[in-house]
């Protein structure tokens, strides 16, 4: 059931994301369009690189496996999405991204993690950061997390 969700929510992001790209992409090319004033200004990442304003020191596992990267700014604020896999054990990433929040100075932070989850969310001064994944059921050892990161 947990999983079905999981599908369900990331196709809802991936949907979006794909509309709002698509959007983007046809308001470029009408010569009649006109930009509004505060509009996103999206960075073109490649999938399998990491985010451009993703901060320079969050680990990624050295097998890391990236399989959506998506970088923009709005209002100033920079923000990013990271989807990737891994074959590291959960318990182990958890580990690694909780002291790794710990160091960022990450308060008022939510977590659930066990044997099938890994959740961690919370806020510094400046930054919002939100980690949710788990095993994949079809690939066995595997792990998939979903990483937001985003200027307050």
């Amino acid at each position: 059931m947990i999983h079905n969700h999981w599908k369900i929510g990331k196709l809802i992001l991936m949907t979006t994301a794909l509309a709002w790209v698509l959007g983007a992409c046809s308001a470029k090319d009408s010569a009649a369009s006109e930009e509004p004033e505060n509009i996103a200004a999206a960075v073109q990442v490649e999938e399998t690189e990491r985010p451009e304003y993703l901060p320079k020191d969050f680990p990624l596992p050295d097998d890391a496996e990236i399989t959506t990267s998506h970088s923009e700014q709005n209002d100033g604020k920079k923000s990013a999405l990271l989807i990737f896999k891994s074959q590291e054990k959960l318990d182990k990433l958890a580990e690694t991204y909780k002291q790794y929040f710990q160091d960022q100075g990450v308060t008022d932070t939510s977590e659930t993690i066990d044997e099938k989850n890994l959740i961690i969310q919370g806020d510094t001064d400046a930054e919002s950061w939100s980690l949710i994944g788990g095993p994949l059921s079809t690939q066995e050892d595997t792990v998939e997390l979903t990483l937001t990161w985003s200027e307050l």
